[in-house]
């Protein structure tokens, strides 16, 4: 029962996080956030890299909207927190309004975010929740 409670808790840190980017409350999303965390972009991407360590996590999310015309957590929804043990596999959608050309593109992507000793460690972004959760040793619920 343990176990269930502690994969549980990450569920709910993953969850309060992400929700505080959405509303663009930075210190409140990277206080759950390891001091060297990780992310990894995906790897189609074409500037795929790792970001290491809190100054360049908050670089890198800082950026994340701006070439969009949309506050982007008001602009994407988050479809599930999906309790993988040490792993919270959480899907979202979107749809973003560029910035000067108007394109208007529906976007989703999965990211796999890895907890420990109750802080956010390591976040990878995945293009489908299978993919994610084949990463991550996890079953679709």
């Amino acid at each position: 029962m343990q176990n269930r409670r502690v994969s549980q808790r990450n569920v709910e840190i993953v969850r309060a996080s992400f929700e505080a980017f959405g509303r663009g409350d930075f210190e409140t999303a990277f206080a759950a956030y390891d001091a060297g965390a990780e992310w990894q972009t995906a790897d189609d991407e074409p500037d795929t890299r790792v970001y290491r360590g809190l100054p360049e996590l908050h670089g890198f999310v800082a950026h994340l909207a701006d070439p969009w015309t949309d506050r982007f957590g008001q602009a994407i929804t988050w479809e599930d927190f999906i309790d993988c043990g040490d792993w919270v596999v959480a899907p979202w959608s979107g749809r973003l309004h560029g910035h000067g050309s108007g394109i208007e593109i529906d976007v989703s992507e999965t990211y796999a975010v890895l907890v420990r000793d109750g802080k956010i460690a390591r976040v990878e972004e995945y293009r489908t929740v299978e993919q994610a959760l084949e990463a991550v040793g996890g079953a679709q619920k």
